[in-house]
Order: C-alpha cells, then structure tokens, then sequence
C-alpha cells in the first residue's frame, strides 16, 4: 500500500501506546504524512525522545489510559493546543500467558483497565474533539486472538473481545455524527519495537503455554502469517482513516499472509 506525501495534512490525531511497536509506526507514519500528532504513553523519557525524533509537529503526553483523570487531563491539553481532534487510536495494550487459576491480581486489573477500560475513557474524552473537527475516525487495535482463541491468554482475549462490542455499541451511538469506529482486528508485528507485550513473561508458564499451544495445533494454524511488520500496520491505520467519508470499514483483519 502506497500514499503520497500530506495526505493527513492539517489533521490532529493521538495515538496511545505511542511509543512501542505498531503504536510508533503509526504515530512515525501519521507525522510523515503532515499530521500533527500526539503521544500518549506513561513513559516520560521514551515520550520525549520520540517526539524530538519526529519534529516539532509532534507532542508527548504522559498518559496512563486506565486512569481516568489522567486521560481527561491529557484530551483537556489537546483541547487547548489544537481545539479539535481528527483521529484516535487505540493501541495501547498489555498481555501475558498464565493459566486463569494462576492469575495475579494485578494481571487482572491491568488488562481490563489498559486494553479495554482505557479505550472507553480515551474515546469518551475524544468525542467532543471530533465533532469540533467535524468528522472523524477512532481506530480501536482488537487481536487476531479472539478468531482464534489461545488457552493462558484469556485475559487478554476476554479484554479484547470486550473492546470490539464496545466499538460496535459506539458506532451505534454516533448516527448522526460523521465518526467513523474502525475496529482493527491485528495479528503479531514484529520491526522497531514490534511484538511489545508491555510486560515480562515469566518463563516457566510461557514454557507452559507455548507446549500446549502445539499440542492443541495451534502454532501450525498460524503458521505463515506469524508476523508483520509495524510499517505495513501503520500503513492499514493510514488506509483506514483516509477512506471517504462515505466509506465505513467497521471490521477490518490485518493479518500477515
């Protein structure tokens, strides 16, 4: 897929978990094609070196999308700067395998809050932006996962799982509002920063899962389309938002072929 220069030019989008993996190469991809683009992401030294890296149209918000007034205070800043915002996506994600009755606490709070409670809060505070910019596009990142379960990461799954009724319920909600909700079901990525899980996996219970993962067939299932690169998923995040507005993708599959 190929595009010219300034195809998002004059346009403000945010983009969470900005600083790692897909997140990176579609906030890069976006600033190359003229966007004003802002960083969401909680690591403050990471955020800096990244929008020093992609010039002076580029701003980095310290933002934990499971706090809420964190977010709020994050949109309200964005409201200030620009006064409208074009594009949201959702990519921010955390996950590891473990066995549900092995399951920490806090790996619970953690993926309910980070992959499906933090896209509610970024999209909550990011309707009004849009409707000032007059149309608009939320691109919310699901997984391939929930077409083809893997037992140890139900978390995970169940998280995104929620995440695409949620955008379903949302676009419902916008009839007549030019918003488009693309849910973007993705396979893994790998490139600068591809394949981040946000976490470290305890050995021992990937060990685990990844063995029975072959006993159940399901590594051959996705054998061939394993991975692909960030570059070609920021380029399907570009496709998606620069549709015309007629058009509404509201499912789309990414997966390496």
């Amino acid at each position: 897929m190929t595009s010219s220069q300034g195809q998002l030019e004059g346009k403000v989008a945010a983009v969470t978990g900005a600083t790692s993996g897909s997140g990176r190469a579609i906030a890069a991809r976006f600033a190359a094609e003229g966007a004003n683009v802002v960083l969401l992401a909680r690591g403050a030294d990471r955020l800096e070196a990244l929008a020093s890296q992609l010039g002076p149209a580029t701003v980095g918000l310290v933002t934990d999308v499971g706090d809420a007034d964190n977010v709020r205070a994050s949109f309200a800043a964005i409201a200030d700067r620009f006064g409208k915002l074009d594009i949201l996506v959702n990519n921010a994600a955390v996950y590891r395998p473990c066995p549900v009755e092995e399951l920490p606490d806090e790996d619970i709070v953690a993926h309910v809050s980070t992959n499906f409670v933090g896209a509610v809060h970024t999209c909550r505070a990011a309707i009004p932006l849009l409707r000032a910019a007059g149309c608009g596009d939320i691109v919310n990142t699901s997984t391939e996962l929930t077409v083809l379960p893997f037992p140890m990461m139900t978390m995970y799954v169940a998280s995104k799982a929620a995440l695409e009724m949620f955008s379903e319920m949302l676009m419902a909600e916008l009839p007549d509002d030019d918003i488009r909700v693309t849910t973007l079901v993705q396979g893994t990525s790998h490139g600068e920063g591809g394949g981040s899980t946000g976490w470290e996996w305890d050995g021992a219970i990937s060990a685990r899962a990844f063995e029975l993962w072959r006993e159940q067939g399901l590594l051959e299932r996705t054998n061939g389309r394993i991975g692909q690169s960030v570059e070609s998923i920021a380029d399907v995040h570009l496709f998606v938002v620069t549709r015309p507005r007629g058009q509404r993708l509201h499912r789309l599959h990414c997966f390496a072929c």
